[in-house]
């Protein structure tokens, strides 16, 4: 009975996304897009970057490659049957393994920025014991006003947190770039 009733809910939020007459059907296209794409990014689909700190470019790494020694971040990189690049992973790499930060960019098919996220989880927060998870996300229209955006600031048990009472200190700059070339000439890297 749960599942069916799983099974039901699901359905009903993917018809309301995918129903192009709802009064607010760009959010609604750019949230399914987004779903999309998040489907997609799987360890089988995803091209692994690297940049370790002792170089100046992008290295690429095949299946089942390692890490080289130190690197500085990640980048996972999902390409459309194409093979033009729809969205970017970039993961910073916590030498102390007490914070996790993901900036993840979606493109659309002309290499527009369409919607971005920045997941943020760390220790030493003082408003909880454990971790506290930040997630923002932000979907922008062709001119790149944000047409929506969401919010969450929660602990390890989905328990909503104060802002004002936590502190963020691994809360680093980060450029959102409009297009794919923008983000390309941000990062120096011509690798994908």
């Amino acid at each position: 009975m749960k599942f069916k009733l799983l099974l039901l809910t699901l359905a009903a939020t993917l018809a309301k996304c995918a129903n192009p007459n709802n009064d607010n059907s760009l959010t609604a296209k750019l949230k399914h897009q987004k779903f999309v794409i998040d489907s997609l990014a799987t360890s089988t689909n995803l091209i692994l970057f690297v940049k370790p700190t002792d170089k100046k470019d992008l290295m690429r790494l095949k299946n089942g490659e390692h890490y080289p020694g130190k690197i500085e971040a990640a980048y996972n990189i999902l390409k459309n049957p194409e093979g033009k690049v729809i969205y970017v992973a970039e993961i910073p790499f916590s030498p102390k393994d007490d914070w996790f930060i993901a900036y993840k960019s979606y493109f659309n098919e002309n290499g527009k920025l369409f919607a971005f996220q920045r997941l943020n989880n760390f220790f030493h927060s003082e408003c909880t014991k454990g971790a506290a998870l930040e997630s923002l996300t932000r979907f922008y229209s062709d001119d790149f006003t944000v047409a929506d955006s969401s919010y969450t600031l929660t602990d390890s048990n989905k328990k909503e947190l104060d802002k004002e009472s936590c502190k963020f200190p691994y809360s680093f700059p980060h450029t959102v770039a409009k297009t794919l070339e923008e983000y390309r000439k941000i990062h120096q890297t011509e690798a994908f």
